[in-house]
């Protein structure tokens, strides 16, 4: 017999509701990579927080505009039962003013500071991935002295193999401090680049702490969860057995932001049995 969506959907929420009794349960909060409605944010910061609270989501992770003022963000925040345990700086700005990207996590009540990309002139060979890694390191050493907790985000470009055969991801994942560097992983990304993301997150146990949730269409493009073709049941289990404190779902292109992430939310707590 085919399996059905319903009967996927119950197969999925015996295994994760198993992991949330086991690991804590930190997926009954479930996140917004705020990247998603970024051009709505820019129009209207406040309306598009509030629209995102009403949609059930109780997290959420900046990246790039922060609002008016800092302050304000917070407070807002506050009011509408949101916090923002992550927060994307980007590499430069974590290299060359460390000390204000930390204030400004500090003034979010951020725990975790993320370094979203790495430009293309930055990653072209392994030497400079090696150069990449003692940075992380550096950034983690100062981010662990300020209390937080430092990560990075991966695309698909860390996973197309360089001349000596190695995957820049794995290249990362040895030569950074388990104690310094943690790893938000992208499953969309990793999946793109030709690689397993169930299957590092079962053999770096330690080394990740927050996911992104992303759907991949069968042509190979960005689609709402439960739309495409990655099994996230696998996926969430193995992230919650492995210590991931926080998931966040992200859709960087769609023609109507708010439609597609009331479609993912909806999935996942199809998934959970949440009202």
């Amino acid at each position: 017999m085919t399996p059905t969506r319903r009967h996927f959907l119950q197969a999925f929420a015996a295994v994760t509701m198993n992991a949330a009794a086991a690991y804590g349960g930190y997926l009954r909060k479930i996140g917004l990579q705020l990247y998603t409605v970024r051009d709505l944010l820019s129009i209207d910061f406040e309306g598009t927080l509030r629209e995102v609270a009403r949609l059930g989501y109780q997290e959420v992770e900046f990246a790039g505009f922060l609002g008016p003022s800092l302050k304000q963000t917070r407070n807002l925040l506050g009011q509408l039962g949101l916090s923002a345990p992550s927060l994307h700086i980007d590499y430069h700005s974590l290299r060359k003013n460390t000390g204000a990207s930390f204030e400004t996590a500090t003034a979010l009540a951020a725990k975790f500071v993320v370094c979203p990309s790495l430009d293309q002139s930055e990653r072209k060979t392994a030497d400079d991935w090696k150069r990449v890694c003692e940075n992380l390191n550096s950034i983690g050493e100062l981010a662990k002295r300020s209390g937080f907790t430092f990560a990075y985000h991966n695309h698909d470009f860390e996973f197309v193999k360089l001349r000596d055969g190695v995957r820049p991801f794995d290249v990362l994942l040895a030569h950074t401090s388990d104690r310094l560097v943690k790893f938000e992983l992208d499953v969309y990304w990793v999946k793109k680049g030709g690689a397993d993301p169930l299957a590092y997150l079962k053999a770096h146990k330690s080394r990740f702490r927050l996911v992104h949730l992303k759907d991949m269409a069968i042509d190979g493009s960005m689609t709402e969860i439960g739309n495409g073709t990655i099994d996230f049941g696998e996926i969430i289990t193995a992230s919650m057995a492995g210590g991931v404190r926080h998931f966040f779902v992200e859709q960087d292109y769609s023609s109507d932001p708010i439609k597609s992430i009331g479609t993912s939310i909806s999935y996942l707590r199809d998934v959970l049995g949440r009202p």
